[in-house]
């Protein structure tokens, strides 16, 4: 049985994972690969389909949940340990997209900023 808990993880997990590709640095290269190939496909075959599901953030944010909620119940189908498993990897995704949350709210005093590397790549503005 999902509960207002499982309901509520997974709307902050799923959150949290469309903020790692399509803002973090350890995926510039799968996200650059996959536009690329994205630009390459036909829009109307299953894979430019699949492309442009991964490409794009607010596609994502209807389909997460979804997997995540599957995700969830698969492993409370197969025994305890895939159950927590599976709840552990959830809950983990939606503390950390909370965190961030949270970070947002305080005063910039407060927050925790982490150092970005630049990625102009040596382009002038």
């Amino acid at each position: 049985m999902i509960t207002w808990l499982d309901f509520i993880a997974v709307v902050l997990a799923a959150g949290a994972i469309i903020d790692v590709w399509h803002k973090g640095s350890i995926f510039d290269t799968a996200r650059a690969y996959a536009q690329a190939l994205q630009d390459i496909t036909p829009h109307d075959s299953i894979k430019g389909k699949l492309l442009e599901l991964l490409n794009c953030p607010f596609c994502k944010s209807y389909h997460l949940p979804i997997y995540l909620f599957c995700f969830l119940w698969l492993g409370r189908n197969l025994g305890a340990f895939f159950a927590d498993s599976a709840q552990i990897i959830v809950y983990g995704l939606a503390a950390t997209r909370l965190g961030n949350i949270l970070n947002g709210l305080l005063p910039s005093s407060l927050q925790y900023i982490p150092a970005i590397k630049s990625n102009d790549h040596g382009n002038a503005n």
